[in-house]
């Protein structure tokens, strides 16, 4: 039984579906991934989103970790997690999950030799879908008109870029003022980081269904009027497309949640606000004789754009999540020094080791950051509004 660690862990991935259905039988998958309770933590309260997520598809097959509670591994380190045990114990408890224990030394080699071929197999498949996921990014959010999905969403009309006065355009905008946030008032806004769904499908809402191997969307989710922002990494590539749902009838979120959704590959990309004084997109700004200019990162595109208006003299973007923040490309040329506009998470351990990581990325590249946290509310967009 010594050394078949490789054979085992190979095999819990290739069945990474019965593993989680064996280990987390509350969850279900959702996109590529299981998605459940912590069964460690006894996570389930009212009001409150599962936080235990596996990678079943598409990446790093069987990688896990809980937001809320930091906890994270891989497969083997999933089992000795849900069951309580070291890794001695998990490879045990997979000797029995995939039969090795009855198996003759001959039998395990050959199953050693499969699990080779498969793993190039799960690698190339999982590059494959990493491509379609950039390529579907571009196009999610340049969506044109189609009866089909464009990604993992349908977005029958397309969307309109920023300026031509579409109903979906002025229903965001209607948002964003109730918000604190008049987009047209933005000095230098990066109109090009913005476009407007009269109907873009919440994709979470979708039912698949399996057979015969095959995962396949078999009733599409809700639609609802959407802005879809573009997260462009340090070339101006568009490489995942930020979507914010609206209600369709008041100016506020849609009424599902979460009610904002990303799609691609969101880390070293950030949505671009305000170009700062140079007017010139992040992407575009070494030409000669431009004069670095501060840049304002948050989490949020509002907590962000609170900071347009009474910060002219800076770039600002939203990163999108905490782990986005930290990959920010402050680096570029055209940024002196960085602020980062943290939400205020006070008492929440998570939010606070999260944090951490993201200042840590920002400082790696050598520059000053200087952090702020609102103290009103929530964030600086709940301080914009003078909500107590």
């Amino acid at each position: 039984m010594v050394g078949d660690l490789d054979i085992i862990k190979s095999g819990l991935i290739d069945r990474i579906e019965h593993v989680c259905e064996r280990l987390l039988p509350d969850g279900k998958p959702e996109g590529g991934l299981w998605v459940a309770w912590n069964p460690i933590e006894h996570d389930q309260k009212p009001g409150r989103l599962p936080a235990l997520k596996v990678r079943i598809r598409n990446g790093d097959i069987g990688a896990w970790s809980c937001w809320r509670s930091g906890a994270k591994g891989d497969v083997l380190k999933l089992v000795a997690y849900v069951e309580r045990t070291d890794i001695k114990g998990a490879l045990a408890w997979g000797r029995d999950f995939l039969g090795i224990r009855s198996m003759s030394p001959a039998e395990r080699q050959n199953l050693r030799k499969a699990e080779v071929v498969r793993q190039k197999e799960r690698d190339h498949k999982a590059e494959r879908a990493r491509l379609f996921k950039l390529q579907s990014a571009d196009q999610l959010f340049f969506a044109k008109p189609s009866d089909k999905e464009t990604g993992p969403a349908w977005c029958p009309q397309g969307t309109f870029a920023y300026g031509e006065g579409t109903a979906a355009e002025l229903h965001a905008k209607a948002y964003f003022r109730g918000r604190g946030v008049d987009l047209d008032a933005i000095p230098n806004l990066n109109r090009y980081s913005f476009r407007f769904s009269p109907a873009t499908e919440w994709w979470k809402g979708a039912r698949y269904e399996n057979s015969d191997g095959r995962r396949w969307k078999a009733e599409r989710g809700p639609l609802f009027p959407a802005m879809h922002s573009a997260m462009r990494n340090r070339m101006g590539i568009v490489t995942a497309c930020h979507i914010t749902f609206f209600d369709p009838v008041k100016p506020k979120k849609a009424p599902v949640t979460p009610a904002k959704l990303m799609w691609g590959e969101a880390l070293g990309a950030v949505i671009e606000i305000s170009m700062g004084p140079n007017a010139v997109p992040f992407w575009m700004a070494d030409r000669d004789g431009l004069v670095p200019d501060p840049v304002v990162v948050g989490e949020g595109i509002e907590t962000a754009a609170s900071f347009s208006e009474p910060v002219p003299e800076a770039r600002v973007w939203a990163g999108g999540s905490l782990a986005g923040v930290g990959s920010a490309p402050i680096d570029l040329a055209c940024i002196e020094w960085a602020l980062f506009a943290r939400d205020n998470n006070a008492g929440n351990a998570q939010a606070q080791k999260q944090f951490d990581q993201a200042l840590a990325g920002l400082e790696r590249h050598g520059k000053t950051v200087v952090v702020e946290a609102s103290h009103v509310g929530d964030d600086f967009n709940d301080l914009a509004q003078g909500e107590e």
